[in-house]
């Protein structure tokens, strides 16, 4: 078969390179609509129990997540000058398109009775700016004595003021957000320059633009990066500007494909999916690596440019189809998750690998048929001491240091496994933000001040039309909040009780001391006082659904890491337990802290279950390739000790189990697969052409491959290091722990899986071998050699 597509591949090269060509303009062309996206990725599927509640209570009391928060000392605040600053910074923000409503002190209610029209009235606390400091001082103590605003306007201390922002719910999904955040900012900015007070801006909006912000960002950078590393390590070892740049055609246009394939898909660009384009370069390298050595080997052996581009071809092609095949199945694991973003992630990247795989196998010989045969120059890296001198280390320590390499490697898995005892597991809103990060810092500061700013939301369901109004369950909501405020990691909680106190306060002339629960009597009174029509009331329909059998129970919490935010919700639900009977009331936690907190642990489990997928995917192809139970541990087991090793180094540096690092397992065992097929195809062809003696068929291996799997490793170690240029902490993790894990496979494969070999000569023979789909690929007889030297020309 290979000899037929080698042909076809020399002889038809303008009609393919003329398909290349067109494929990648439609793919470039589609590339033009690519999105990127605006959301946190959705990890938990549309049917999960607690995407539908919180699906559900965004239909009923509105968008919770979509307040931009603004936060001051008030150092310097309560002066005239400062109070005019403040209003007109709430004015700017009120008048950019997209901003809905803005509550501060600038246009907070005070409640008061109306004893003509017999009716609660609603006044501003400050109803124009004050120019003398007694004016300032009379609306500090008004407003401080709102009981209603505290922990919510004003923190506990009273050392910080808040101003919250709500964006509408059709610009917070896509680019507008980025227009209105960035307003928000600018004229935050006008404040710190007018008054030498810095303002602290957080909220979810504001996260998800910094997320979007630096996705755009750093797409281009590690495309840019990967080339120019690739590029700087292909020159040092190949010496051939010819081969570099040939190798990057390849996977320049692998690159377009990608974006194209992404928007062809109606995909959108996120965090994960932007790492992509880069991941094509570095796993495309290797393939050009192996064909353009292969390519100069040939060439040195007989001179003959276009027979050793057709050799290239039928010998190199299936087994760099079958590591390609392998690469992609690792991404491929990702599909069969409930995860929207990994089964996109899946998609992209395990087509977008065998399409590169196509491409190099056309593109690189196609392109050297017009070059000149390569000079000596140009395949002397394959001679060079250096490398000569590392094949027989190797070769060596195969043949008299199996031993070592053994007691080294029980050494290097014990302490694998002692590290992995000691992983943990982690996950939350800012963990990919550094600590100096001005976001983590603004964050980290107003949840020191209010405890949190990521809502966590209560809803309690009567069961029941005007349910929420009976005086008994407005007690157990008072004693709920009661219990909840006494958590120190949560902000003060906010429901209709408040609203309840509020005008209690009003009724009993402004006293702050009687912002308390209104007895029986005292609610038959304010009900009087209120208007006849309440049920489009903004305030209550946030509080309470449209049939008054819902009630809502607001609060912030930190950004807690994933253990902590458990303990966090159990502590919650147990005192939510405490209060309501589970058998008249069903109560509901939800919002964005515990969508994020469910969706992590989700993840976790579907990445861990793709990586078992992967392995056991990979396992049967090996079976099906080698037709042997014996190689297929043989070949996997030098592949698992990498990521238990890396695994092991998790723990012993406190590097968190999170998304961005559980990645790194199935994305590097897939890639390090690549090297044991490489080096188990030209093992079985060794074996097959020297009468089955392993430990010749071995050493022969290690000559053959051993030069292109470190030169392939070497890349994709620096590859992925340039992930460390990320402002994204998970992005640095997911480089720095591939590229270790590569590094350990490369030994792995090059130590540890000839030494099995060499050790097990006995227990593997020929018959572990039966006529399978390698060996109808790998070889090409006599008759077939023959037939190429008198076909084609020489060159």
């Amino acid at each position: 078969m290979w000899t037929k597509i080698a042909r076809l591949i020399l002889r038809k090269k303008a009609l393919l390179l003329s398909l290349v060509v067109l494929a990648t303009a439609f793919m470039a062309y589609q590339a033009l609509d690519i999105r990127i996206s605006y959301k946190f990725s959705r990890i938990l599927p549309v049917d999960n129990p607690i995407s539908i509640a919180y699906d559900e209570f965004r239909d009923q009391f509105g968008e919770a997540g979509n307040a931009v928060v603004l936060g001051v000392a008030n150092d310097g605040f309560w002066t005239p000058e400062g109070l005019d600053t403040w209003k007109r910074l709430s004015d700017s923000i009120l008048s950019i398109e997209g901003v809905e409503n803005v509550l501060s002190l600038a246009n907070a209610y005070n409640l008061k009775v109306d004893e003509q029209k017999g009716e609660f009235a609603a006044s501003t606390v400050m109803d124009k700016v004050p120019t003398t400091q007694e004016g300032v001082d009379s609306i500090k103590s008004v407003f401080y004595n709102l009981p209603f605003y505290k922990g919510m306007l004003y923190s506990e201390d009273g050392k910080v003021e808040l101003m919250i922002a709500r964006i509408a719910s059709d610009k917070l999904y896509n680019a507008e957000i980025i227009r209105i955040v960035d307003r928000i900012r600018k004229v935050s900015t006008h404040f710190e320059e007018a008054t030498g007070i810095q303002v602290r801006v957080s909220g979810l909006p504001y996260i998800r633009m910094a997320n979007t912000e630096k996705v755009k960002k750093e797409v281009y950078l590690f495309i840019f990066l990967t080339f120019l590393v690739t590029a700087v390590i292909l020159g040092l070892f190949l010496k051939s500007l010819r081969a570099v740049g040939v190798s990057l055609i390849v996977v320049v246009i692998g690159v377009i494909w990608s974006f194209g394939l992404i928007s062809s898909f109606n995909y959108e660009i996120s965090l994960l999916s932007s790492l992509i384009p880069p991941l094509v370069i570095v796993i495309g390298v290797p393939n050009a690596i192996f064909l353009i050595n292969k390519y100069h080997s040939e060439y040195r052996e007989h001179g003959n440019k276009i027979l050793a581009l057709q050799r290239v071809i039928r010998k190199i092609g299936n087994v760099t189809m079958l590591t390609n095949t392998t690469t992609a199945l690792g991404f491929a694991a990702f599909i069969l998750t409930d995860s929207i973003t990994l089964v996109q992630f899946g998609v992209v990247a395990s087509v977008n690998i065998m399409v590169v795989f196509f491409l190099s196998i056309i593109i690189i010989p196609i392109m050297y048929t017009f070059l000149a045969p390569p000079k000596e120059r140009h395949y002397k890296h394959l001679d060079r001491k250096w490398v000569i001198g590392m094949v027989e280390f190797l070769q060596g320590a195969v043949v008299h240091h199996r031993r070592l390499i053994y007691i080294g490697t029980v050494v290097f898995v014990s302490l694998g496994i002692w590290g992995m005892g000691m992983v943990h597991t982690t996950g939350n809103l800012t963990e990919d933000f550094g600590e100096d990060d001005p976001l983590y810092i603004d964050l980290k500061y107003l949840e020191s001040a209010f405890h949190g700013v990521v809502p966590m939301e209560i809803i309690i369901d009567t069961h029941e039309d005007h349910g929420v109004e009976r005086g008994s369950f407005l007690k157990k909501v008072d004693r709920l909040q009661e219990s909840l405020d006494s958590i120190p990691e949560t902000s003060r909680s906010v429901s209709i009780i408040d609203f309840l106190k509020f005008s209690r306060q009003a009724f009993m002339g402004g006293n702050p001391n009687m912002y308390k629960f209104p007895s029986s009597t005292e609610r038959n009174w304010i009900a009087e006082y209120l208007p006849q029509d309440q049920t489009e009331n903004p305030l209550l329909r946030s509080m309470v659904d449209s049939l008054g059998s819902k009630a809502r129970i607001t609060l912030q919490v930190p950004d807690l890491p994933t253990p902590l935010m458990e303990e966090l919700e159990a502590e919650v639900q147990k005192r939510i337990a405490t209060v309501f009977d589970t058998d008249e009331y069903t109560t509901t936690i939800t919002g964005a802290s515990v969508v994020f907190l469910a969706g992590t642990s989700y993840l976790i489990k579907n990445l861990i279950q793709s990586l078992l997928l992967a392995i056991a995917v990979i396992s049967i192809i090996m079976a099906f390739l080698f037709g042997s139970a014996r190689m297929v541990i043989v070949s996997i087991v030098p592949n698992l000790i990498p990521l238990v090793m890396t695994a092991g180094i998790m723990g012993f540096f406190g590097i968190p189990l999170k998304p961005s690092t559980i990645l790194v397992f199935s994305i590097a065992f897939g890639i390090s697969v690549d090297d044991t097929l490489h080096f188990l195809a030209k093992y079985r062809q060794e074996l097959k052409s020297n009468g089955w003696r392993i430990g010749k068929a071995v050493l022969a291996a290690i000559h053959e491959t051993g030069i292109s799997m470190f030169y392939t490793s070497i890349v994709l170690f620096f590859g992925f290091t340039i992930f460390i240029a990320s402002d994204f902490g998970g992005t640095v993790s997911l480089g720095i722990l591939v590229s270790i894990t590569l590094f350990f496979a490369m030994f792995a494969n090059l130590l540890i899986l000839p030494a099995f070999l060499m050790s097990v000569e006995k227990w593997i023979n020929a018959k572990s071998f039966n006529e399978n789909i390698i060996e109808v690929y790998e070889g090409f007889d006599e008759d077939d050699e023959d037939e190429e030297k008198n076909e084609l020309p020489a060159k």
